[in-house]
């Protein structure tokens, strides 16, 4: 039913917790299910040097957050930004249809803490 890759990150996440002065804090739930994400991200000249995560969710929810905290860090805000749903999904080796949209509440937190970045710093 799940990758390997799905089954490493569900088994080991990376990234949890909380930074003690994030730049930003993204939030998002999925309504659906009821999974929640919450990403701290710290940033430095334009780049993501940080993230964590907080995630109270399934095996879907926990491995993409995981990953995509990877794929995100050290990378620029916008090379970052476009990380997409295919991406992640596809970085994941593949999901179960009816679990794709819990993987994608780690992009919705993550736009969140951006937004709220932006808003802070402009």
């Amino acid at each position: 039913m799940y990758s390997d890759i799905v089954k490493d990150h569900f088994s080991q996440p990376r990234n949890i917790g909380e930074l003690a002065a994030p730049d930003a804090i993204g939030l998002a739930q999925n309504k659906a299910d009821g999974d929640q994400v919450q990403l701290h991200i710290q940033i430095e000249d334009g780049i993501i040097t940080d993230v964590k995560m907080k995630v109270m969710g399934c095996v879907a929810a926990i491995a993409a957050t995981s990953l995509y905290t990877e794929m995100i860090k050290d990378k620029t805000i916008q090379d970052a930004l476009e990380v997409s749903k295919e991406t992640l999904t596809g970085a994941l080796g593949g999901l179960p249809d009816q679990k794709i949209k819990c993987s994608l509440t780690c992009i919705d937190a993550f736009h969140s803490a951006i937004k709220k970045y932006h808003d802070q710093n402009t």
